[in-house]
């Protein structure tokens, strides 16, 4: 029953970081206005693809390496770089034109596009690899059985895409999508802001 709770426990807290506002979420909802549905859930497989790489980093050990070797650094102040490129490209977009349902058919972009976009967004945060590294070094540390920790290791990356996948099931409900296209251009730019306003905290944590 201990290790049931715990499963649920830390997912409970993958849950939460969800709802937390972030990079992650601001791109998945910038994708999945900008383009299309489609390109939000492959948006969401590129967040678990990268969850699941972050973990089996975590679980051999070369994470904690990495996060205290210059390498760190050099991640963080790239993955600076890609949210600022991501936060401009968002902010300068070009506005649908008439009849937005249709054209948005043919301003979408690729599933591998898609993927890539947060799979490196998630690789690059400075933020992702601490998370997952305190989770599974505590699992470790604290012997816990080895089918708690291939459970989470299956489990985290599905509970990131369960959860993007909501995100944009929200943001592709045709109210909603009503909504951006009536203010497309300012909300082209908040979401920029968004992105470029997340890129500057990094720059200025200590992490």
């Amino acid at each position: 029953m201990q290790n049931y709770a715990l499963i649920g426990s830390i997912l409970l807290i993958h849950v939460f970081a969800w709802l937390t506002p972030g990079p992650n979420i601001t791109l998945i909802i910038r994708n999945s206005l900008v383009y299309s549905r489609k390109t939000g859930f492959w948006t969401a497989v590129g967040f678990a693809l990268g969850n699941f790489i972050h973990i089996i980093l975590a679980v051999a050990g070369i994470g904690i390496i990495i996060s205290n070797s210059p390498l760190h650094s050099l991640i963080k102040f790239l993955g600076v770089g890609y949210l600022l490129y991501l936060g401009l490209n968002t902010f300068f977009i070009k506005v649908h034109l008439q009849n937005p349902q249709v054209k948005e058919k043919h301003r979408d972009i690729t599933p591998f596009a898609a993927i890539r976009t947060s799979l490196l967004a998630n690789l690059l945060s400075p933020y992702a690899a601490p998370f997952f590294i305190t989770i599974f070094g505590t699992l470790l540390s604290s012997r816990a059985p080895y089918w708690v920790i291939v459970f989470l290791m299956v489990a985290m990356p599905l509970n990131t895409l369960m959860m993007a996948s909501l995100w944009t099931l929200f943001m592709t409900h045709s109210k909603v999508k009503n909504v951006y296209f009536k203010f497309e251009p300012v909300l082209n730019k908040c979401l920029g802001a968004l992105l470029i306003l997340f890129a500057l905290l990094i720059v200025f944590s200590k992490k």
